[in-house]
């Protein structure tokens, strides 16, 4: 999954909101906020969904799901 970038951190940075807000929001520590912008740890699904709502991005703009499928699609394509 390293493949993709989640874009958290510029998102959130759009919107005006420091690291301490967005987890405030989120109900989470603003470590485990850090966490998700360096890479550390990936957020799972519904923790992306809920900091798009927050940050007013679609899914797609935080984790780039076009690059994501191309790259998958064109692999295993080359599997046959």
């Amino acid at each position: 999954m390293s493949d993709f970038k989640i874009k958290i951190k510029e998102a959130r940075l759009q919107k005006g909101l420091s690291q301490t807000e967005l987890a405030k929001e989120m109900s989470i520590s603003r470590q485990a906020v850090s966490q998700f912008e360096s890479g550390k740890v990936i957020p799972t699904i519904e923790r992306l969904v809920e900091i798009a709502q927050i940050l007013n991005v679609t899914l797609n703009e935080l984790v780039e799901l076009k690059k994501i499928h191309s790259k998958y699609s064109e692999e295993l394509s080359n599997i046959k």
